[in-house]
């Protein structure tokens, strides 16, 4: 059973966060380099309240962006956040309301140093895998014999 303790320990730290509302997004291009570059991994935290040089990541037109805030608007219809990135020439077309904000970026994982973006779809399938399979074992090993 000893050798079960990481797997179960990153499960249960995984469940954890997801509750919490720790998410991972991939950049997907250089738009944020030198802060995040092609393929790194962002983990972001719900955030109440933004600050112009936070770096936000919002969903919009279907995908998820991760830009930095160069400047806030209050209006009627609420705040809006106007963003950048970092190696983009202009600002993005389109103001972020804060219904679209998934949450602020508080580490950014370098890609080819801890995870390679075509596995971790597989990764998050072999834990969850992991998961059930010790549950089922676990539930067999209390079930009373008949």
């Amino acid at each position: 059973m000893d050798r079960y303790y990481p797997i179960i320990l990153i499960v249960l730290l995984s469940i954890a966060a997801k509750l919490c509302g720790v998410s991972l997004f991939y950049v997907l291009t250089e738009s944020m380099k030198p802060a995040a570059g092609k393929g790194d991994a962002v983990i972001t935290v719900p955030v109440r309240k933004v600050k112009i040089g936070d770096i936000i990541s919002f969903e919009q037109t279907q995908s998820v962006i991760t830009h930095r805030v160069i400047s806030i608007h209050n209006e009627t219809g609420g705040t809006y956040f106007i963003t950048k990135g970092d190696n983009n020439t202009y600002d993005d077309p389109f103001p972020v309301s804060g219904k679209e904000i998934l949450g602020k970026v508080i580490f950014v994982i370098p890609s080819g140093k801890i995870i390679n973006i075509h596995y971790v779809p597989v990764l998050y399938w072999l834990l969850g895998f992991t998961f059930g399979i010790l549950i089922y074992t676990l539930r067999v090993q209390k079930a009373p014999q008949l």
